[in-house]
């Protein structure tokens, strides 16, 4: 059996779509959950590394990134396939060198909260994992960071805000976007981020909320379809 190995930050990011995903296609997943006590297994045992969203930056010093960090570099050098989301693709551009920090332009906080559409970039359009996908996608977002491409890395998607949506360096892989999140888990984490959210930013949670219901099946679908292609690179 395939297996998984999937770094969880808190309680109320889960892999959700993504562990839907490995049950019905029968997929084995270990799942860190890292603010509890945890040993950090080898990930160069795993088909798979995913590194989940946390509140966190990647450039600040809570207690697990060292190790993930170490677990990220130790995959790559494998040639394990490796996913980042959100703080996960920063952590990603980290480990190979790339800049991560607060989203600001002409001195104001940028924010992206909510659903969005973003680009497939002409490197993003022929590359295996968006093989399937429109070149424009609409995308659930929850960062206030951005970063900068790590060096030899391909640039698969863009948007009007953000410029880095996606990236690739061999076998890893980085989207600054949500895949995962369905709506009933998307409510807990408007109500845990409110704060944030409504901080250098108006978000209408009505509107994000009714959206997510929406967009639903569509998330879901591409959630799948992306699995598809990392666990196929």
């Amino acid at each position: 059996m395939r297996r998984l190995l999937i770094f969880q930050h808190v309680d109320r990011e889960q892999p959700s779509y993504i562990r839907q995903y490995a049950d019905e296609h029968g997929i084995g997943v270990d799942v860190l959950t890292l603010w509890n006590a945890y040993t950090m297994p080898d990930p160069t045992a795993y088909d798979g590394l995913v590194i989940l969203g946390g509140p966190m930056g990647a450039y600040e010093d809570f207690p697990s990134r060292g190790d993930e960090l170490s677990a990220i570099a130790e995959a790559c050098a494998a040639g394990v396939p490796t996913l980042g989301i959100c703080l996960g693709a920063q952590l990603i551009a980290t480990a190979f060198g790339a800049r991560v920090y607060p989203h600001t332009r002409e001195g104001k906080r940028i924010k992206e909260i909510g659903h969005y559409t973003i680009e497939l970039t002409s490197e993003g359009r022929g590359h295996g994992l968006f093989r399937g996908f429109p070149p424009a996608i609409t995308v659930l977002q929850w960062h206030g960071d951005t970063f900068d491409i790590p060096e030899g890395a391909k640039h698969l998607a863009r948007g009007e805000l953000c410029e880095v949506q996606a990236f690739a360096h061999g076998n890893a892989h980085g989207l600054q976007f949500h895949i995962e999140i369905p709506p009933d888990r998307l409510r807990d984490i408007a109500v845990a981020d409110r704060e944030w959210a409504h901080t250098d930013f108006e978000l209408n949670e009505e509107k994000l909320h009714r959206e997510a219901e929406a967009l639903a099946p569509l998330m879901k679908a591409q959630c799948y379809r992306l699995m598809d292609n990392f666990l196929s690179a």
